[in-house]
């Protein structure tokens, strides 16, 4: 066990310099300082104060989901867990990683269990996922683009299959899973299994009203065209002005790439695919790079604006407790 669990991070490895030598290795490294050059740095300013709106919504669009699962704060609370989520990104290895601490945190602060704390971030996640998805599959309908002869429809076929089987899981499922449960196991596959059953109870405690429900549609839609409209500019930085359709259909495929637990924080893979999936819109290797290294920065900047907010909750946790042990101490 302790062997296999040393062995992942190992092949992450490997796989993550393969891919970076894979990229490398197809472009011209003579060019790249031309394309530097080349590049306008003006503009990244802008596109990061409206990344920090975009997560402005998307702290609201979590305080919905939470306030559901009778997890309450205010929304100035809500800014300062998410900003500090995107910020612990940075570091542990995973792009989800941040979700957890998130979790967490709303979790000890309401002093609920940690599996309703995780249920409300997941299901913030997918909404973002689904609305991407939605305007990449109405993108690459209104503007095929195939990809050695593979219709990149049929890569949003699979993803929308997997997200229906996913819901089904979660929502249906638990007579399939729950039959599998060993309560004393602590395997990975069982403490999968334990996870959905766990996100399913906490599905079964949101009360989501309509008019909550039609708020996270809104905002859901807005982040989403932001994200295409924000990173389609990078490119535009670079010299190459993509149409925003072609773009669209494309930049939701880059980020499922890059969520695949298969390399190191997802690099390589968000490197690979965007070289790959540019050149399909007319942007060569070298150029191509630069605009996914340069997205990959502007993606660090903004999670970097979660060390503001670091200094914050420590304080309102320990006021937390000091609440709770009141309360206890009154109880007759």
């Amino acid at each position: 066990m302790k062997m296999s669990r040393a062995l992942i991070p190992i092949l992450k490895l490997i796989f993550t310099i393969l891919l970076l030598f894979l990229v490398f290795q197809s472009i011209d490294v003579s060019k790249i300082t031309h394309d530097l050059r080349a590049f306008n740095l003006r503009p990244i300013l802008v596109l990061l104060a409206i990344c920090w709106l975009g997560q402005l919504l998307c702290s609201e669009r979590w305080r919905i989901f939470a306030s559901a699962m009778q997890m309450q704060g205010s929304y100035l609370s809500f800014v300062q867990m998410y900003f500090i989520g995107m910020f612990f990104n940075i570091g542990l290895p995973s792009l989800i990683g941040g979700d957890a601490i998130k979790a967490y945190i709303l979790s000890r602060k309401n002093g609920k269990p940690l599996y309703l704390g995780l249920a409300s971030v997941l299901q913030d996640r997918a909404a973002g996922l689904i609305s991407l998805l939605i305007y990449g599959s109405v993108a690459i309908l209104l503007h095929p683009i195939l990809w050695k002869g593979f219709s990149l429809w049929t890569a949003y076929l699979l993803s929308w299959i997997a997200v229906a089987f996913v819901l089904w899981l979660v929502l249906k499922g638990d007579r399939l899973y729950r039959r599998f449960i060993v309560p004393e196991s602590a395997s990975f596959f069982q403490k999968m299994l334990k996870m959905i059953a766990e996100f399913q109870q906490a599905l079964g405690m949101s009360r989501l009203k309509t008019s909550g429900f039609l708020r996270i549609t809104l905002y859901s839609f807005i982040n989403s065209g932001l994200v295409l409209w924000i990173f389609r500019q990078v490119t535009v930085a670079a010299g190459y002005k993509i149409d925003f359709i072609p773009f669209s259909g494309l930049f939701p495929l880059v980020i499922l790439a890059t969520m695949l637990p298969v390399t190191l924080s997802g690099l390589g893979v968000r490197e690979w695919v965007y070289v790959e999936a540019l050149i399909l819109v007319g942007v060569p290797r070298g150029p191509g790079l630069i605009i996914s290294l340069a997205t990959s920065a502007l993606i660090l900047l903004c999670n970097l604006a979660g060390i503001i907010f670091l200094p914050c909750i420590p304080m309102e946790l320990w006021n937390r407790a000091c609440e709770l042990r009141k309360n206890r101490s009154e109880r007759p």
